[in-house]
């Protein structure tokens, strides 16, 4: 493309968000019949369902992306949750070409490409071509390009969230009206509970096939969105796997904490009294939400979306079956802390051999999507929502009932290459709050909700609402991870041993395996292997992060 033809098409394009902005309602894009071509490869998120012969390559979004946005997204090709990274990481070592955009939500995997010289500067992109919006929504979260910052360089864009990762407790009401219990605020109620849960026949089939709660601690002990174990270690007052302040102002390494020795006991004891799964340190979330959906479980801790997925599955199979939001319970001292997600999901990549064409398509698309975040039309993005995540009456009503939508209601922001709705986070949780409350929303309010695919209508989100004020109401127990940038060189040299040391030793005690004293030769061990040495180099990026602008 000429120079003469790339600055007439950057000033158009300014021109129309200038417009936009100033008008303060989204552009309405004319229809197209032909496109830019943006390749890109895509992750099988378990939970996407695709109807109509449909596919992740060629969908009812990625046909209203061609058709009137002229945007002609490409899939080489797609793999499954456990096989796409693998993927990924094959691909940049095989030294293949890369697709002009891509994500993953795999750290490990994004450092990889951002130290590979295959990534355009993907900062200067952003400030060059994204939109107000888009701005706006990620000056909100300026911390979330950290981790993705090399030798000043922002190498991948953050995909945000408003940050509603954070657990509640998930119980079986039923099962605590059959029993005749309350709600556990401590641990101690916590046992009481789990307990009866596992002994007491709570679904009365006559079988002892029940148990307390459920944690998902395959291969790591955070970050589970469902069977999240954090809330635990939380109550004795130290969460593994993240960076914390200590009393002299210093990063320290959440694992190697005194505290997490005491909590530790305590699982190996709800393991040995059979009030937690046999199977907890094989399971990932998708086990947990199988054992949900099967009535196994009588507590679990997890976001939000859990009056979702897995809850409406399961009441699909026992609709008497309710799982209801508490908060997450203390400590016998008062303690209360949880693990609280990163501001962002992922990340995406674009490819240094992008065409300046495709760049420019890639930001097109995705400003059009921010949109969706500040109109006060609910139905901006029903050209592919509809029939889909709902459908549309002839008196202009929506109904977003599975059973009166051809084919079954899908979630179509799973198609887009995000794999998520574009979030921006102080709309999206002023929204949900006002819902979870039972206020009158705007219609600027419907429209976000509508954007995450919620009906505020649907009586099938209000576990997820109340669930969403639960969580907002115990938000001063959260705990961030204070160490965001990339893996430092002795983390790079040595993290998967230690982090491998790590859930080893964490699985022979809950297991029994090992006795409770060997947390303490762990401690010594995972500082004389590259511990000590990481820690001198999280405080020094710490330091240098708070003297930053």
């Amino acid at each position: 493309m000429s120079c003469s033809k790339i600055y007439l098409s950057l000033s158009v394009a300014c021109l129309i968000l200038f417009t936009a902005a100033c008008s303060g309602k989204a552009q309405e894009p004319e229809s197209v019949k032909t496109g830019v071509i943006v390749t890109t490869v895509k992750m099988n998120d378990p939970t996407t369902i695709y109807k109509n012969g449909q596919t992740a390559a060629d969908n009812v979004h990625i046909r209203w992306a061609r058709e009137t946005l002229g945007v002609d997204i490409r899939t080489k090709w797609s793999a499954p949750v456990d096989d796409y990274d693998m993927k990924l990481r094959l691909m940049l070592s095989a030294d293949n070409t890369l697709p002009d955009v891509f994500s993953s939500n795999v750290m490990d995997t994004v450092n990889g490409f951002m130290i590979s010289g295959k990534l355009l500067d993907a900062g200067q992109a952003f400030d060059r071509y994204a939109s107000s919006t888009w701005k706006a929504a990620m000056a909100e979260v300026p911390e979330a390009w950290k981790p993705f910052e090399i030798d000043g360089k922002r190498m991948a864009i953050p995909i945000i969230t408003e940050q509603a990762t954070q657990s509640v407790l998930w119980i079986r009401k039923d099962w605590l009206d059959h029993l005749n219990l309350k709600a556990p605020s401590n641990l101690d109620e916590l046992e009481t509970v789990m307990k009866a849960f596992t002994i007491d026949d709570p679904d009365a089939n006559g079988i002892q096939d029940t148990y307390g709660i459920d944690f998902a601690i395959k291969d790591q002990y955070l970050a589970s969105p469902t069977g999240d174990i954090s809330w635990v270690f939380g109550a004795y007052g130290a969460i593994p796997s993240i960076w914390s302040k200590n009393a002299q102002g210093k990063l320290v390494y959440g694992s190697i904490q005194p505290q997490i020795k005491s909590a530790l006991a305590k699982l190996q004891d709800w393991k040995k009294k059979g009030y937690v799964g046999n199977n907890i340190a094989l399971q990932d979330f998708n086990q947990v939400n199988k054992n949900i959906i099967d009535g196994k479980v009588g507590m679990v801790a997890g976001p939000r979306w859990f009056g979702d997925y897995p809850l409406q599955q399961l009441n699909e199979k026992d609709p008497k079956a309710e799982f209801v939001p508490y908060p997450i319970p203390a400590g016998m001292d008062g303690t209360t802390a949880r693990f609280k997600g990163n501001s962002y999901s992922g990340a995406i990549m674009i490819s240094a051999d992008i065409s300046e064409e495709a760049l420019q398509a890639f930001f097109k698309y995705q400003n059009y999507l921010y949109e969706a975040t500040v109109t006060d039309n609910p139905l901006y993005l029903s050209a592919y929502q509809n029939g889909y995540d709902y459908v549309l009456n002839p008196d202009g009503s929506v109904d977003s009932d599975s059973r009166d939508i051809p084919g079954g209601k899908v979630i179509t922001f799973k198609y887009t290459l995000m794999g998520q709705y574009a979030s921006y986070p102080s709309r999206f949780r002023a929204a949900l709050l006002r819902m979870g409350k039972g206020e009158e929303l705007s219609s600027h309010d419907r429209a976000i909700l509508f954007s995450m695919g919620i009906d505020p209508k649907d009586e099938k989100q209000y576990p997820i609402m109340k669930a969403n004020v639960v969580e907002t109401r115990q938000r001063q127990i959260d705990r961030v991870n204070l160490f965001q940038g990339p893996p430092t060189k002795t983390m790079q040299a040595r993290n998967t041993y230690l982090q491998k040391m790590e859930l080893d030793t964490f699985n022979s005690i809950i297991y029994g395996e090992e006795p409770l004293t060997i947390f303490d030769e762990f401690v010594k061990k995972w500082m004389d292997s590259g511990g000590k040495q990481i820690t001198k180099e999280v405080n020094e990026w710490y330091q240098s992060a708070q003297t930053q602008p």
